[in-house]
């Protein structure tokens, strides 16, 4: 009887661990444009819930009838070969270390709840919109920080996280305002509607009152992605506002913004005096990605391995551009992969997001929408930055991934694994 009852309560802490779960990747969600210390106790909350919750048969069929789960584990996996033709292994695990964000999809796709889609979609915005406030009151000079001013309105270099995540949330918005809905089974009301227009234009004027360019980039690749989704079927129109909006927008932006102003007047200069001085934000960035394919083209195959682009580099580097420093990134997440893991690894991280197109597409619903937008947001970053290993970014790409393309099987699945059987015990001991 004692036996029975201690194996009820352990069955009843599991359920409980579970449900809890259910919860926390709405506050990861919120908390990543604001607190990189409340989404890094978040995650680690999460992953020990997901171990105390066990259920390990369900998590697996989940996991493995996941196509976009399975292309990341395989782009991890190779990610991990490479320390094999790695001369120094210390920094491959430190490599792969940098990765952990994404390998917390397998995690997050078995913790997440199928029907919670709006709420963890909701909290993402939230908490954008909770930062992007904060920037206001910056510009207002409402609000001090040591190193923020109103001409710098986030902290340090902010800028290059913030930015693209307003970018994506202002698209989730425009999506909300314009067909209803946040996502297929959450619809708003038309109050609610336009509210989210007001929240969408608040959020496009202070895209270019910041500074990050590749935000500002990929706000008008997304803006072009809608009008595409708008007009579905007469395409020509789509074309037409695409050539006519999107100028308009970064002309509006050009003439009344200093900021931006200065920010593309800064790239254009140094894109041109980058033969006589590289040693710019822009010049810098050609110059790693010039070098870097240097190494490529040394290691089309087997790349240099997990651990040693910047060994690598430096060679290049000392013969290439002495007087330049010596990077571990060059800023681009392409060029980083292809240089540590030849063309096998360019393939598998473009894998990932061939499959999510896939997977879009086989849903048919209104998330198809998002589910699109989603690997685009992630492809056009990628050529400034090196996203996938940057902290808040790649927690969006796994949070994400796991929310919008938790397919119906699979969300059969992760139902059961928050379910009781008769008798209160879990269906998987």
């Amino acid at each position: 009887m004692g036996t029975g009852s201690h194996t009820e309560q352990i069955q009843q802490i599991r359920l409980q661990a579970g449900k809890l779960n259910q919860w926390l990747p709405a506050l990861l969600a919120f908390a990543l444009p604001l607190s990189t210390s409340v989404v890094s106790v978040t995650a680690a909350l999460i992953l020990v819930l997901w171990l105390i919750e066990g259920r390990w048969r369900n998590k697996w069929a989940v996991i493995t009838s996941n196509p976009v789960a399975l292309a990341v584990l395989g782009f991890l996996t190779l990610l991990c070969l490479g320390l094999l033709w790695s001369d120094n292994l210390i920094v491959g695990i430190q490599v792969i270390q940098d990765y952990w964000k994404i390998a917390m999809l397998p995690v997050l796709l078995t913790a997440i709840n199928y029907r919670y889609q709006g709420l963890y979609i909701t909290a993402f915005v939230a908490g954008i919109s909770t930062a992007m406030l904060l920037t206001f009151l910056v510009w207002f000079d409402l609000l001090h920080y040591a190193d923020v001013t109103p001409t710098h309105l986030t902290p340090k270099t902010f800028h290059v996280i913030y930015n693209p995540l307003l970018a994506f949330a202002a698209y989730l918005i425009f999506h909300a305002a314009i067909w209803g809905k946040l996502i297929q089974q959450y619809p708003v009301s038309r109050i609610v509607r336009v509210a989210l227009f007001c929240l969408a234009g608040v959020m496009c004027l202070n895209m270019f009152l910041t500074e990050g360019r590749t935000g500002q980039l990929v706000f008008l690749v997304l803006l072009g992605l809608l009008l595409l989704q708008i007009f579905a079927q007469k395409r020509m129109l789509a074309i037409l506002g695409i050539c006519f909006l999107l100028p308009v927008i970064f002309l509006i932006g050009y003439r009344y913004s200093p900021i931006f102003q200065q920010r593309i007047n800064m790239a254009r200069q140094e894109i041109q005096g980058f033969r006589e001085n590289p040693d710019t934000s822009v010049g810098m960035r050609l110059l790693f990605v010039q070098n870097s394919l240097q190494l490529i083209s040394r290691h089309p195959w087997t790349g240099v391995g997990t651990g040693d682009f910047q060994a690598a580099y430096a060679e290049v580097n000392q013969k290439k551009s002495p007087a330049s420093i010596v990077t571990d990134n060059p800023h681009n997440q392409y060029v980083l992969v292809a240089a540590m893991l030849g063309i096998p690894g360019l393939l598998l991280l473009l894998l990932i997001f061939a499959v999510m197109f896939i997977q879009a597409w086989k849903f048919g619903d209104d998330r198809q929408r998002i589910c699109c937008a989603f690997p685009v947001f992630f492809l056009v970053i990628m050529l400034a930055e090196s996203y996938l290993k940057v902290y808040e970014t790649g927690f969006l790409f796994s949070l994400f991934s796991a929310v919008l393309f938790v397919c119906e099987p699979a969300s059969s699945h992760a139902e059961t694994l928050h379910s009781e059987t008769q008798g209160g015990c879990l269906t998987d001991g």
